[in-house]
């Protein structure tokens, strides 16, 4: 897989609004292949039809939620190493620790600025593409 702006990233997050903003703000950053789910339902289905390299995925969503997304594509062997990052509005603890203990990649807190949100990304996707030897802090 290639860190470049030719990774394939799935975008799910059910407010249209912030939906745009991070399709928006991914865009600004070059990645031009950039898919859209409003709902961790739509994104699972969405991952049956396409590959992805990266995730990046709103926490509190209807129908299927961040997590429990996270917590499909973790069980299944195929995504088992794709980078998954949350987004939320919260940073409880225990949310926090939720999400680790899923598998998540990485998580970031709303607000958040462009520079991390590029910072956070292209980390994961070279984290995936390095030997899995090296890939390990």
């Amino acid at each position: 897989m290639n860190t470049s702006t030719q990774a394939s990233i799935l975008l799910v997050e059910d407010m249209e609004e912030m939906r745009n903003i991070v399709q928006r703000l991914l865009n600004a950053m070059g990645f031009r292949s950039v898919t859209l789910a409003r709902h961790g339902e739509e994104a699972w289905r969405l991952m049956q039809e396409k590959t992805f390299d990266l995730v990046l995925c709103d926490w509190n969503m209807p129908r299927m939620s961040g997590r429990e997304l996270l917590e499909r594509v973790r069980q299944d062997t195929r995504f088992a190493t794709l980078p998954f990052i949350m987004l939320t509005g919260e940073n409880t603890s225990a949310q926090v620790k939720s999400a680790i203990a899923g598998g998540v990649t990485g998580f970031i807190v709303k607000p958040f600025t462009m520079a991390l949100l590029e910072q956070r990304i292209r980390a994961c996707l070279a984290a995936s593409s390095a030997p899995q030897s090296e890939a390990r802090p």
